[in-house]
């Protein structure tokens, strides 16, 4: 019997982790699920002032492997709190139904885009104010800061656009861009 005969819901490659200590960083997220398989982004969601929401995702190379996290590591300890860890009700794959089966790890959607350079005050809603004060008529579904554990921006993210148009032309307007003394490169999210 296949994975797809036994699944005939689409399974993600997100999972859901929430009751986070304030102190878990993304980094520690990555290292409690490696055991799990290929753990290709994790982050802990914060709020505008860098405090974690207590709250992240953890994404995997393949459904299998996200469905095996959701198994094995709802109920584990990561700074002394209980994880619980469920499949991504958001997952953007799942959602979009048939393109989920031709969007395979490493490769992109066409949707998402790494911006590196990004200037160090910036937040989410600075990093999306980029896009949709150059582009007003750009769609997007969310932009994120990549914090440390210091809690500090690491200087890049992502955007998340609701079209691959949208997302070539954010790469077309903002690739190169300067700010704040930055040099923004803006490419696509070969996992996203």
């Amino acid at each position: 019997m296949t994975g797809e005969e036994s699944q005939p819901v689409p399974q993600g490659r997100r999972c859901f982790v929430s009751n986070l200590a304030w102190r878990t960083s993304w980094q520690d997220l990555k290292d409690h699920f490696k055991s799990s398989g290929n753990v290709v982004f994790a982050n802990v969601m914060q709020d505008t002032s860098g405090r974690s929401k207590g709250w992240g995702i953890v994404e995997f190379e393949t459904a299998e492997q996200a469905a095996d996290a959701c198994a094995t590591k709802n109920g584990s300890r990561v700074d002394g709190r209980i994880l619980m860890v469920r499949e991504d009700r958001e997952d953007r794959d799942v959602k979009r139904g048939n393109n989920s089966a031709s969007h395979r790890a490493g490769e992109s959607s066409g949707m998402q885009v790494v911006v590196h350079g990004i200037p160090w005050s910036f937040d989410d809603q600075q990093l999306m104010a980029i896009f949709t004060d150059r582009i007003p008529s750009t769609q997007i579904e969310s932009a994120e800061v990549v914090y440390g554990r210091d809690s500090r921006s690491r200087g890049y993210g992502t955007v998340k656009f609701l079209s691959s148009e949208d997302a070539q032309l954010a790469i077309q307007e903002c690739d190169g861009l300067e700010l704040q003394g930055r040099l923004l490169s803006v490419k696509l999210d070969q996992w996203g």
